[in-house]
């Protein structure tokens, strides 16, 4: 060896050893300090639009068993926890609230060899909320002379025409589509579904015959699509005299009466589609309630008898029947039946009419009649939200002529959507055989929890994604 050849050797083994320490470092680091988070995943629109959804944490390597304690969410909201090999699953139990950030948690994070953890931080932010509604013609304007169904944000003036057409009668939304019910000159109803993103592509569905369609729904979670139909000609002699109808999205598109218990088409006077799922709930002619697995035919399980049938809560456990005293929520999972008195507002007794579960437990939103104070015998509409005997205003007509036409909760019980003529004595119907309605109606939309006005269309029918 030469002597101008050791300082080259020597420079060599120092770099080695430092390398190796380097190595024995970052592993000592690495061994201590645990595994740390590689990415997350979750569906922004699915998180909001339906329940037990998951938000999945991947780690860069095999992680010890994580438990619900060691994980919050914030802002809070129910959740259960599961872990394997790399992944921490955090399944929502309801919806979330759109618009929203979302903060995960999950501390002391670590696997089976290593004594150092770490904690794992996740945020997002929820998708919006997507309104869609219907704009009608004004018969008496030389103007436009069809019908637009558009959709929009709920913080945001642009709108986008998704179909036009005259003679809109109903409409639903659905992902990436929306089902519509058109009114010829001789009244009767077609049925048809555009697409969200390209209107020219329309599916025009056969129906069992002439005749009009009415409560018109869609269970987005299942593909499933509803609407009660009644043949044309005198009732004594229809074929389908107001008969509760499916049509599966995912299988051949073709319209389905539902079965009565004799394994006859279903007459309802009423029905809607349980949250969350493709199953039914609706009532017969003789007041009887049945819950329906539309993909089943006849496999129907009586509730009971009632008055009146209302609406599914959100998380698709109960829904709102009534009978000679007032409102009840019917659990559907035990048949418990839970009054839902009308609590007074500042003293005045309330008249409770429509209502809506909007959580879990009896909270509601409910249109209720109060004796206006100023002027007997002349009653005031408002929409409250009741908490077992308290009861908020969220929201109350100002103009001495204007009606409330109705109202919707949003699928997640975030927002409420109010449908108001403003002015009643003036109003002007838009002469349509079925489904009339004013030309001047609008909608309004208020943030629940704060009781605040969000913002309004000019249209109704209200359709939330």
């Amino acid at each position: 060896m030469t002597s101008s050849s050791r300082p080259f050797r020597r420079a060599i083994g120092v770099t080695v050893t430092l390398l190796i320490v380097l190595v024995g470092v970052f592993a000592g680091l690495n061994y201590f300090h645990g595994p740390k988070l590689a990415s997350g995943s979750v569906d922004l629109e699915r998180v909001v639009l339906q329940s037990g959804q998951q938000l999945r944490l991947f780690a860069n390597q095999n992680i010890s068993t994580v438990r619900k304690r060691q994980v919050t969410v914030t802002p809070a909201t129910p959740f259960t926890v599961n872990s394997s090999g790399k992944v921490i699953a955090v399944q929502f139990t309801h919806r979330l609230l759109y618009g929203t950030k979302y903060t995960v948690r999950a501390r002391a994070v670590g696997n089976a060899v290593q004594p150092g953890t770490t904690e794992f931080r996740y945020s997002f932010v929820t998708a919006p909320a997507q309104i869609y509604y219907l704009d009608r013609a004004d018969p008496a304007s030389t103007g436009r002379q069809v019908d637009r169904i558009i959709k929009t944000g709920l913080r945001t003036e642009k709108r986008t025409v998704v179909y036009s057409a005259p003679h809109i009668d109903q409409f639903v939304a659905l992902p990436g589509a929306v089902a519509f019910t058109t009114l010829g000159d001789d009244g009767t109803t077609s049925l048809s579904l555009v697409s969200d993103r390209d209107s020219s592509i329309v599916e025009h569905f056969l129906l069992p015959g002439s005749g009009t369609i009415d409560q018109l729904q869609v269970a987005p979670e299942g593909g499933v699509l509803g609407f009660v139909f009644t043949s044309s000609g005198p009732a004594t002699d229809a074929q389908y005299p107001g008969i509760l109808m499916t049509i599966n999205l995912t299988g051949a598109h073709t319209a389905v009466p539902a079965l009565d218990l004799a394994k006859k088409p279903l007459a309802v006077t009423g029905w809607s589609f349980i949250a969350g799922s493709a199953d039914i709930v609706a009532q017969s002619m003789d007041q009887t309630v049945l819950r329906i697995n539309p993909l089943t035919p006849g496999a129907d399980i009586p509730l009971g008898q009632y008055q009146g049938l209302g609406r599914s809560a959100p998380d698709g456990k109960s829904i709102v029947v009534s009978d000679a005293f007032g409102s009840l929520a019917y659990s559907l999972d035990t048949g418990k039946e839970t009054r839902l008195p009308s609590p007074p507002i500042a003293g005045a007794r309330t008249f409770g009419g429509t209502t809506a579960l909007v959580g879990p437990g009896t909270t509601r939103v409910r249109q209720v009649t109060t004796l206006d104070p100023s002027d007997r015998g002349r009653y005031t509409s408002s929409i409250v939200l009741e908490q077992g005997d308290h009861t908020r205003v969220l929201y109350q007509p100002t103009g001495r002529n204007a009606s409330i036409e109705g109202f919707s909760v949003s699928p997640n019980g975030q927002y409420l959507a109010v449908n108001v003529i403003p002015d009643y004595g003036t109003s002007i119907s838009d002469g349509y055989l079925n489904g009339a309605q004013s030309t001047s109606i609008t909608t309004i939309f208020i943030d629940i929890a704060t009781g605040s006005l969000v913002s309004g269309v000019a249209g109704f029918d209200e359709s939330w994604r």
